[in-house]
């Protein structure tokens, strides 16, 4: 991270990674597994916000498979340039609350090269849905220890934070150190509050909502 912050290019990295989301999406949704899976997670949603997809509408979807789903599941969401864009935002706020000034360029770099991490995450995960036949991430920590009762908020809340998720969130941490000097603990305990924060929040709507 110091060589990014030192040289903050970020193209070449950020095509790279976008490829790589790119080819791990053809390999999966090119297969009748892929999209009966994109099927499952739309019903799931719905099903979990307390809604029913009747048999006319599951027949919709089979025949026009909601394409969009794969991105905002599985994680996939943190790898959209939208929120690349947004997180290095956010770093650039980190950085001026301690009266650094950084070029946003600077925290650009640090986001796109962090989520290589993330990209790393979709290699690992696109076997695993295939052979699951889910898009719902298997590297979450609910995934790895399911100790709590499906549908309840911990389940939903460990179900959000993914262990690829709190690896990119360190080296986030290590990149805005590197841009201001100070200690990167100073910027994890803030970075992983946000980003368990978020998961916690959308935990919240989705057992409200399931449960009315």
């Amino acid at each position: 991270m110091t060589k990014v912050v030192g040289h903050p290019t970020f193209a070449t990295a950020w095509v790279v990674i976008l490829a790589v989301l790119a080819v791990c999406a053809f390999a999966l949704l090119s297969t009748a597994v892929g999209r009966q899976a994109l099927v499952d997670e739309r019903v799931r949603v719905i099903e979990a916000l307390g809604g029913r997809v009747d048999d006319v509408a599951y027949a919709a979807l089979q025949a026009n498979p909601p394409w969009l789903v794969y991105l905002t599941s599985g994680g996939r969401l943190l790898l959209t340039p939208e929120i690349t864009l947004l997180v290095a935002a956010g770093l650039l706020a980190l950085a001026a609350l301690d009266g650094v000034k950084v070029r946003y360029g600077v925290t650009l770099a640090v986001t796109v090269h962090a989520s290589a991490v993330l990209a790393l995450q979709q290699v690992v995960a696109t076997p695993l849905h295939f052979v699951r036949e889910s898009l719902t991430s298997p590297t979450t920590i609910a995934g790895r220890l399911p100790m709590f009762e499906e549908g309840s908020l911990a389940a939903g809340i460990l179900g959000s934070i993914d262990i690829f998720g709190l690896w990119w969130v360190w080296l986030l941490a290590l990149g805005l150190s590197a841009a201001t000097g100070k200690p990167a603990r100073r910027y994890v305990g803030r970075l992983l509050l946000a980003y368990v924060g978020v998961a916690a929040l959308v935990a919240a709507v989705f057992a409200v909502l399931g449960a009315q």
